[in-house]
């Protein structure tokens, strides 16, 4: 385990797996989960990344083994942990640096990408990625945002002192429930020249497959998307043919790079 310090004093909580490659990918998990990703981004990590590929995978704050309630999470401190994963690996002199956004992971990704650089980037990839937060959360199309956020008027989000994800430890505080409402991913128009491969399962009940076709066809130059048939959020029995879309993805832009 490795501390990366971010800005604003806080640190995240990292797992590198290294062969000597001159390859970096960078994992972001989901909301309410941690760096292994209920062991989806360790498989992927250990045994198909590695030894082409190093990589890092690393807990947002409020989550894992970060030293953060998971009430004090918020949006805005989760792009300072991922740009503080982001600034470590520059520093580390890879040759190459990829990047893997999980659900809602890759909405950090998107709100980073509209201000920050990536242009040192070879390419990215969303697997399953949240893009609208009304539409996952604060008015779900889904079934499990609907859980939790069942507000009959937007007014009640401003005085909800949390909101507890079910089956989970995890409560979305005040902050990011006020973030949720305002912040916009969908609105980031993808980066010219950084190709972003959208894998998405059009079963998923958790986060709308639909989101996923609008955002591509409005970045249609540089987004490409494939939709996994029959599949929920953790792409079910076809993790494995996510994983090697992935790996080519990679391999492919490591080529043309």
């Amino acid at each position: 385990m490795i501390y990366i310090p971010t800005a604003d004093g806080h640190n995240v909580p990292a797992e590198l797996v290294s062969s000597g490659s001159e390859r970096l990918v960078i994992l972001s998990h989901g909301i309410a989960t941690n760096k292994d990703e209920d062991g989806i981004y360790t498989t992927f990590a250990e045994e198909i990344l590695a030894p082409e590929f190093d990589s890092i995978r690393f807990d947002f704050r409020g989550h894992g083994h970060s030293t953060l309630r998971s009430e004090e999470a918020t949006i805005a401190g989760e792009i300072l942990d991922f740009m503080a994963v982001v600034r470590w690996s520059r520093q580390q002199g890879y040759k190459n640096l990829f990047h893997v956004g999980t659900s809602f992971g890759a909405s950090i990704t998107l709100l980073c990408a509209a201000r920050f650089s990536f242009h040192d980037f070879s390419s990215f990839v969303f697997w399953n990625p949240v893009i609208n937060y009304d539409n996952t959360f604060i008015n779900s199309t889904v079934s499990w945002g609907k859980e939790f956020f069942s507000q009959k008027t937007l007014d009640e989000l401003a005085y909800k002192n949390g909101i507890a994800i079910p089956e989970t430890n995890f409560v979305i505080g005040p902050r990011m429930a006020m973030e949720l409402l305002n912040f916009h991913p969908d609105a980031t128009i993808w980066p010219l020249g950084l190709p972003l491969l959208v894998i998405h399962g059009d079963k998923d009940s958790a986060v709308p497959c639909y989101d996923a076709l609008e955002y591509q066809k409005r970045n249609d130059r540089v987004v490409t998307l494939r939709i996994i048939q029959g599949v929920d959020h953790g792409f079910d029995d076809k993790i494995s043919d996510v994983y090697e879309l992935t790996a080519e993805w990679f391999r492919l832009a490591n080529k043309t790079s």
